[in-house]
């Protein structure tokens, strides 16, 4: 199995169901520079690769799926997080875009 190491995200503006707008991931950039959508990464943890959030001076963030949005009135999936930790610094919500 892989595992890829995140470094920068790339997300667009929704406007959910009650009309409110707010931003969702809908890819991660690689530290070698490779664009994947959510649905890739998704795919490929199905298959068990591994996915990381990587930060300089930060410890790596274990990316996971989540079914859908947590935002209220949002359907986005697939939907991507990561496991909390002591920082959220690591978290890939924070992460540069690219």
């Amino acid at each position: 199995m892989s595992t890829y190491y995140v470094t920068k995200i790339r997300k667009q503006s929704v406007t959910n169901k009650d009309g409110n707008t707010h931003e969702h991931i809908i890819g991660v950039v690689t530290k070698t520079e490779a664009f994947y959508t959510n649905k890739e990464v998704v795919d490929s943890l199905d298959e068990g690769h591994e996915w990381y959030t990587e930060v300089k001076n930060e410890p790596k963030a274990k990316i996971k799926k989540r079914g859908h949005c947590p935002k209220s009135n949002c359907g986005h999936k697939p939907y991507l997080t990561t496991d909390p930790d002591h920082t959220t610094k690591n978290n890939l919500e924070n992460l540069p875009r690219g």
